[in-house]
Parts: structure tokens; sequence; C-alpha cells
């Protein structure tokens, strides 16, 4: 949590001086990817719903099966 605060910190300082017309792109850029992520995570929510039904392989045979 204190290190996403610190990340936070650097990215407003950095943002902070960049001339306006700098931070619209960088907004606009920033919502891009935002929408990116959302349409991935909407597709990973999907997998998991269709896939709810399935067994699942106990961690257990998985290590066996990769020799770990």
């Amino acid at each position: 949590m204190l290190a996403e605060v610190e990340q936070r910190k650097k990215l407003y300082r950095l943002v902070s001086g960049l001339p306006v017309e700098d931070i619209e792109k960088v907004a606009s850029y920033a919502a891009f990817l935002r929408y990116i992520q959302d349409r991935e995570d909407a597709e990973d929510l999907r997998i998991i719903e269709e896939r709810a039904d399935e067994s699942t392989v106990p961690w257990e045979a998985v290590k066996r099966e990769l020799s770990l």
C-alpha cells in the first residue's frame, strides 16, 4: 500500500510539471489504457463464469505433473 502511495505521488509530481497540452495527451492515453484494462477484465470475468462448472485440478496433482 505504501509503495502504491509513493508511486502516485511520483506520478503526480511528474504530470504536474508538464505543459497543459501534454497533460491532455497523457490523460487521453491514460483513459485509453484504462479502457483496454477494463475490456481485459471483462473478458477474464466472462471466461471465469463460463468455466465455473468445470472441475478443478488439485494443486498437488499439478505439482506432481510438473515434477515440482
